[in-house]
């Protein structure tokens, strides 16, 4: 009788448990690290950590996308991911998470009506949005929702996280590290280096099993 009821517990909770996409692109390492920390930290076992090219349905309660930053924006592949899904990601509670090595709030950022969650390298970069400079701007929070937004106005965005990644010339292509390596002359706050912070990581998987009814 014990042995009949363990299976039917656990077969129950199979069941109940919500199925999860943890899905990436990444280049140089740094966001698929951290696809995998958050699928550690969640440790469910119905979660799938794949890059977004693996990705051959959307069977899931939830899923969360990463992407490095790409100008402002997700990278090519996870906009034609986003596109290809479109109908599906509508249906689904989603977050998103950027690798990226600077970002800024303002105050339109509390009119989004998400959780918006920056990393300890970023969470005092906080200004008015009248004393951006250009280059502030473009790595505004606002910024990336809306560039999100005019990918697709359908998704059901709950949560967006920023963490500040690696930066290594040797791992990406030529023609990223090239830009890169332009950036970091104009603006001397961008080095290489690595700067990922598991537990800033860890805090906001936490706090997106609310979010995401995990």
């Amino acid at each position: 009788m014990y042995k009949i009821n363990l299976i039917s517990n656990n077969l129950k909770e199979q069941l109940t448990m919500k199925k999860l996409l943890i899905a990436y692109y990444s280049e140089s390492g740094s966001t698929k690290e951290m696809a995998e920390t958050m699928a550690q930290n969640i440790n469910g076992k119905n979660i799938d950590v794949l890059p977004v090219s693996e990705v051959k349905h959307l069977n899931y309660d939830a899923v969360i996308l990463g992407t490095p930053n790409w100008y402002g924006k997700p990278t090519p592949k996870v906009v034609r991911f986003i596109k290809k899904y479109e109908n599906e990601l509508a249906q689904l509670p989603l977050a998103f998470f950027f690798s990226c090595m600077d970002c800024y709030k303002t105050e339109q950022a509390e009119n989004l009506n998400i959780q918006i969650y920056c990393d300890s390298h970023f969470k005092n970069q906080v200004k008015p949005s009248n004393q951006l400079t250009s280059w502030e701007k473009s790595h505004a929070v606002n910024t990336y929702f809306n560039n999100l937004n005019k990918i697709s106005n359908r998704l059901n965005i709950q949560s967006v996280a920023f963490f500040k990644g690696r930066l290594n010339f040797k791992k990406l292509s030529f023609f990223n590290a090239l830009v890169m390596r332009f950036i970091c002359l104009i603006n001397k706050k961008i080095k290489q280096g690595d700067y990922f912070k598991r537990q800033d990581l860890i805090e906001w998987s936490n706090e997106l099993k609310e979010h995401l009814s995990l």
